[in-house]
């Protein structure tokens, strides 16, 4: 375990070698990413409080606990009529951290999948909105329902989600980026940073949120998209064979 400030290059390396083949230890993507997730936690556990990993998953492949949460969250915002099955959810895949109930995607209580029916509803959320807009997703491709633009937005997915302070920084509307300020004051979180990537010539992007306890530079948090691309590489294959959930 050590503090992400004092992570060297070399356990950069380190922690980019412990990322394996996932085909060898796991059976879908779901637990690949509940691996990852696990492997960051433990090797920086005196810096995370928690580390999640989403991805872009249609809802007519969501497992039928998933649906039911969206469906819901749907209903309670008044979008269900734009849902369809190929509507895209932003799905927790994995989650680990310091309570024992974020160490199972299926204990959410409000972030198992976001639907991305509309720009003026990922609007109203402002972490995700920016977290698109960071990663080079921009949100006005939502309202287009064109698989093949889809495809396109998504091959540009890269670089850095980042929010230096969590407790201060707003959004253009001045709203906080992190809306649950609740947690950020109860955790102590400091600064919060995501990874993103597209698994080519599909509709499917992933992104990690990684919650920290301490300050960092948008710099450090730009040194993790070697490991996120290594774990693109390596589970590329459960995307392929549609091995979302297990």
């Amino acid at each position: 375990m050590a503090h992400l400030n004092r992570f060297s290059i070399q356990d950069f390396t380190n922690l980019q070698s412990k990322i394996k083949d996932y085909h060898s230890t796991c059976s879908c993507l779901a637990d690949a990413a509940q691996q990852y997730m696990s492997t960051l936690y433990e090797e920086l556990e005196e810096s995370i409080i928690l580390a999640r990993l989403f991805a872009t998953i249609p809802f007519r492949n969501l497992p039928g606990s998933n649906q039911a949460f969206v469906n819901s969250l749907a209903d309670s915002a008044d979008i269900r009529g734009l849902m369809t099955n190929d509507t895209l959810v932003l799905s927790l895949l994995g989650s680990r951290g310091k309570k024992t109930e974020w160490n199972d995607r299926r204990n959410s209580k409000g972030h198992i999948g976001i639907p991305l029916t509309s720009s003026a509803f990922m609007n109203k959320i402002p972490m995700m909105s920016r977290l698109l807009t960071q990663l080079g997703a921009e949100i006005d491709w939502i309202d287009k329902a064109d698989t093949k633009l889809v495809a396109r937005v998504f091959k540009n997915i890269s670089g850095v989600f980042f929010v230096k302070d969590a407790g201060t920084e707003v959004d253009s509307q001045g709203r906080k980026i992190i809306a649950a300020q609740d947690f950020v004051e109860k955790e102590g979180v400091k600064s919060v940073f995501g990874i993103g990537g597209c698994y080519v010539d599909t509709t499917i992007f992933f992104t990690t949120i990684i919650f920290l306890r301490e300050t960092i530079d948008k710099e450090l948090a730009e040194r993790f998209e070697f490991q996120a691309n290594k774990f693109k590489i390596a589970t590329m294959g459960f995307v392929v064979a549609d091995r979302i959930f297990e």
